[in-house]
């Protein structure tokens, strides 16, 4: 298995993004409030970096082997529970324009989960109490921030908290698998004659 070079992934994506259409805003979007509420809340960042500052950060401390294991541990928990979150919303609601909008934040938490796995596995980072402690916890505080507009998706708070329970779990499960294989067309074996 070859490991993933996930600056090309990256890359793949933000050229493909460039092409895509942008979703339909002229369509207008129908939002419940609460769930409009809980969507800005949800994607504000605590800090004053903005994403491709944490990301340039993030890399340059990774690069220079200085990536601390609790931060990346930290985002593929908050990542985890992203995944329900906007799974939760694409399923919940029937504006298309939200439905794709949420679709594409929750592929790209994809990309970045399976990113977060690698570099836990490179890290040989053990799943520990209090990991799973700090997963809890952070699902408490999902729902209790969130839970109404959970509830007004569709989404129960035990359905919310047994999915990201379950992600996080085989999440783990995917750190101490070992070497990633590389996102896209399958290898092909070498001809025969060409041994």
């Amino acid at each position: 298995m070859t490991a993933v070079d996930w600056s090309a992934v990256f890359e793949a994506e933000a050229r493909r993004r460039k092409v895509r259409p942008q979703p339909a805003w002229g369509s207008g979007v129908r939002l419940d409030p609460v769930v409009a509420r809980s969507v800005r809340r949800f994607q504000r960042q605590p800090d004053e970096l903005t994403a491709q500052d944490r990301r340039l950060v993030a890399r340059l401390l990774e690069t220079a082997g200085q990536a601390r294991k609790s931060d990346v541990m930290s985002q593929l928990i908050s990542d985890v529970l992203a995944l329900g979150y906007y799974r939760a919303l694409r399923d919940g609601t029937r504006d298309p324009v939200t439905v794709e909008v949420a679709a594409r934040v929750f592929a790209g938490l994809e990309r970045r989960l399976g990113y977060h796995v690698d570099r836990l596995r490179r890290q040989r980072i053990a799943a520990s109490v209090k990991w799973r402690a700090r997963a809890v916890l952070e699902t408490g505080g999902v729902l209790v921030g969130h839970g109404r507009a959970l509830r007004r998706l569709g989404v129960p708070w035990l359905a919310f908290v047994t999915d990201a329970w379950a992600r996080f779990e085989q999440a783990l499960v995917d750190v101490h698998r070992g070497p990633s294989v590389r996102p896209g067309a399958r290898l092909r074996a070498r001809p025969p004659d060409q041994v």
